[in-house]
């Protein structure tokens, strides 16, 4: 199987005078990042770096995050892309856990670990600073081959989000990423021509998996700090074709003067995931982008999206099916019972999952390790349903479903009814202890501008009895006043949204 540090001499093989990156003035050929990336391996093997050990990155969007993707893939190092909105401790027990031995980040994040090596963001190529300092004293040396990654080492460690504990670090090999890759090119169709945008934080695989793919293919990498009313001159600026975002972002973006304003003509298709997207947002966002929304599923256990869309699979923009698609070719998935039985079609089971894409592990932790899987099956705990198309739709978390009065309820389709309520953007939905139902529906509510104003807890109450069967009506509806919480790809935190809420009763 090919590996990372393959895709990288490969592209300077067969792309090396076509445009790789574009972020701000910084633009670089394929041979001209190449160059920098075996200088940057170089300098990291002057620092003591030998295979296996940990590498830290933190840092916002830039070109510099691809390089040091690319350099510790080309030396077998094992990358740990860190969440730059996380507190301190949280950052700490980062670099406790893996045992970082070098963290590469912007100048300006307080990092505690062995060696930092920083960068001022926004600074020309070849400016004083340590990381620059590093290109620019060291020849490039391509490595040897043995030097880098086998198909089964780890190569990267992303930790997740710890809605259910403490965070655990999820452990992706070279195969898995590959793989990733390999998935997201069939899906996207992805082809040279390409302009990737990288807008979604590329320390998540929402994004970091068009790292590998771009690169395979040899399109151009568009880097950006997220910015909606940046976002519509951008794509017409550099011709952008496709990238990865949200519904809460998209829907800001469909709503900034500067997107109806852009020509917005290259955008093929953009792909969303991690929540559903309401009817009235999935048509607004068709209007104002002009480019098919393709709808994906995935989780950082396996590789990124485990299922996508297809262009053709929603036939009208008028209204979302609130699928996302089958399973990716290197994928494969299994809806079970409680007693690990399959379900059959239209009926909720939880999805399980196995093939290259799954992880290897969890970072020193076999303990979680081991009760994640069932004979060679992980089991996600989402809740799904599929048609007799093949299509999967998400219920929901196994551990977020509410059992109230016996009957099972499972929060994303009380959140899709909400959703379809006008002026609701944003809902959560979750379940509270109840003496008299042992459980019982709850919902927080945001919406924006004068629609938003005007939502009325005694409406939306009615809107759900005339949509949903009684149980699954929510107790209680709140109507929040500013945007939900999010985590770092943008999904809603619906832990922290709960965790509010109980505190103001």
């Amino acid at each position: 199987m090919v590996i990372l540090e393959q895709m990288l001499t490969r592209a300077a093989r067969l792309y090396g005078q076509s445009e790789a990156v574009v972020d701000g003035a910084v633009r670089l050929t394929y041979a001209e990042l190449v160059e920098r990336v075996y200088r940057l391996a170089a300098g990291m093997t002057q620092l003591g770096l030998v295979a296996g050990d940990r590498v830290g990155l933190l840092s916002r969007n830039s070109f510099r995050c691809i390089e040091v993707n690319l350099a510790c893939s080309a030396l077998g190092l094992i990358l740990v892309p860190i969440n730059f909105r996380l507190a301190a401790p949280e950052i700490a027990f980062i670099v406790e856990d893996t045992g970082l031995r070098t963290m590469f980040a912007e100048a300006h994040y307080a990092i505690h670990a062995e060696q930092v090596v920083t960068w001022q963001d926004g600074r020309a190529l070849g400016t004083g600073d340590a990381y620059e300092s590093l290109i620019a004293g060291n020849a490039p040396v391509e490595p040897r081959p043995r030097s880098c990654g086998a198909a089964d080492d780890i190569a990267q460690i992303f930790y997740t989000s710890g809605t259910t504990g403490r965070p655990k670090g999820v452990c992706l090999t070279h195969g898995n990423l590959v793989a990733s890759a390999l998935d997201a090119i069939v899906s996207l169709e992805l082809r040279q021509r390409d302009g990737w945008l990288h807008a979604s934080p590329m320390f998540h695989l929402v994004d970091a998996f068009a790292i590998w793919a771009m690169t395979l293919v040899g399109g151009r990498h568009i880097v950006t700090h997220f910015s909606p009313e940046l976002f519509g001159p951008l794509v017409a600026a550099e011709r952008v074709t496709k990238t990865s975002l949200p519904p809460t972002l998209l829907d800001r973006i469909a709503r900034e003067r500067s997107t109806a304003a852009s020509d917005l003509s290259s955008l093929e298709l953009i792909s969303y995931g991690g929540s559903p997207m309401p009817d009235a947002v999935y048509r607004r966002c068709c209007d104002a982008l002009g480019c098919a929304l393709l709808q994906a599923y995935g989780l950082t256990e396996g590789s990124g999206f485990v299922c996508h869309e297809a262009v053709g699979d929603n036939p009208s923009p008028q209204q979302v099916l609130n699928t996302v698609g089958r399973p990716t070719l290197h994928t494969q998935i299994t809806l079970v019972d409680g007693q690990g039985q399959p379900v059959a079609d239209d009926a909720p089971g939880e999805i399980w999952l196995r093939g290259p894409r799954v992880l290897a592990s969890y970072w020193r932790n076999p303990e979680a390790t081991a009760s994640a899987f069932h004979e060679g099956w992980y089991r996600t705990g989402d809740l799904g349903k599929r048609d007799r198309q093949g299509r999967l739709q998400i219920v929901g978390r196994k551990k977020e479903m509410i059992i109230s009065g016996g009957e099972n309820v499972y929060p994303a389709e009380v959140q899709n009814v909400l959703l379809a309520y006008p002026g609701v953007t944003e809902a959560a939905v979750f379940g509270l202890p109840s003496q008299a139902w042992g459980e019982e529906v709850r919902a927080v509510v945001y919406g924006e501008g004068e629609a938003g104003d005007r939502l009325r807890e005694a409406d939306l109450l009615q809107h759900c009895r005339a949509r949903i069967g009684a149980y699954k009506v929510p107790k209680q509806i709140h109507i929040a006043r500013e945007p939900l919480p999010k985590n770092g790809p943008g999904k809603i935190a619906t832990a922290q949204v709960r965790a509010q809420y109980l505190l103001k009763e």
